[in-house]
């Protein structure tokens, strides 16, 4: 589910059921080991734990990872690697079958999501941020925490312990696709433009709105979208922004002619009158042809 989700969103990269033999050649590496029954352990003293520890020490790496005794049960009880040191994650306790609603926290780039769970939902591991960690989501039901992020400066890291792919999408934000592009983008990573094709050199394939750089931001973020040459000529392009309420903020008023290229959008945290909004979120709507998309942009001040 993920991969079709990061690939529909213009991301590239390998899927597979086993670790590559060169995590050098990624700029990430996202690791699914299940929930108990179905789950996987890797192996404390395994050439897999070696590759991931060195791929985030060695290679400033970043890294998702999930699973629902990784964290608590599977190190001390199923000879499992620690990674929770790595991952600023300080695991209390093998929690039980009660998970959801998930729930994201503010201030971060899961502000205002809500998700159920239709995953395996066994013994899903409590754990807390510690160190340069922050925690991203919580239950919503009962008193304890089931996702953490962490810059620790020469890696970046996110650990939950429940299954992205098996959550349920609700209305924006709370969808997978804007979580996975939101985890991309605290990693740093965008979403490529497709090689040239037919003469078409530096003209995008795809009609897109990327990632909001930064985010959260202070002072400004910037709206990059791409218009594909596959488009029809003049098609109508939209760019807003609404507030949490749903109310227009600003309308940029593109012009038709930006069809079939790439361009950029600074929004500096204002309205129509340019009078400074507060802090919150806000989404920001893109509209080109048939293609629509709303990303969440979260302003602090």
């Amino acid at each position: 589910n993920m991969h079709t989700i990061l690939t529909n969103l213009g991301y590239s990269g390998d899927y597979g059921i086993s670790l590559a033999s060169d995590l050098g050649l990624y700029q990430a590496v996202l690791v699914c080991v299940g929930i108990y029954s179905d789950n996987y352990v890797i192996d404390a003293s395994s050439a897999e734990a070696l590759a991931l520890v060195d791929f985030l020490e060695n290679q400033d790496g970043l890294m998702y990872l999930e699973g629902g005794d990784v964290w608590y049960y599977d190190p001390p009880s199923q000879g499992g690697y620690d990674f929770g040191p790595l991952f600023g994650i300080d695991a209390i306790s093998d929690g039980t079958d009660d998970l959801g609603p998930v729930v994201g926290e503010s201030g971060i780039f899961t502000e205002g999501m809500n998700f159920n769970y239709s995953g395996e939902n066994n013994y899903i591991d409590h754990i807390n941020p510690t160190g340069s960690g922050f925690l991203i989501f919580h239950d919503g039901n009962n008193n304890y925490n089931c996702g953490v992020a962490n810059d620790a400066g020469t890696y970046k890291t996110v650990g939950t312990s429940f299954e992205l792919g098996l959550l349920t999408d609700g209305s924006p934000p709370s969808t997978r696709e804007a979580l996975l592009d939101s985890i991309m983008n605290f990693f740093g990573i965008t979403t490529g433009i497709a090689e040239d094709d037919k003469g078409l050199a530096g003209l995008p394939m795809k009609t897109m709105l990327n990632t909001l750089y930064p985010n959260p931001f202070r002072r400004m973020t910037e709206i990059r979208f791409q218009i594909g040459v596959g488009s029809r000529q003049k098609s109508v392009v939209s760019l807003k922004i609404y507030d949490a309420c749903g109310r227009l903020v600003k309308d940029f008023n593109l012009q038709s002619e930006i069809c079939n290229m790439q361009s950029s959008i600074v929004w500096d945290g204002t309205d129509q009158n340019d009078r400074k909004v507060p802090a919150g979120v806000y989404f920001v709507d893109f509209k080109a042809g048939d293609y629509k998309k709303t990303e969440k942009a979260i302003l602090l001040r």
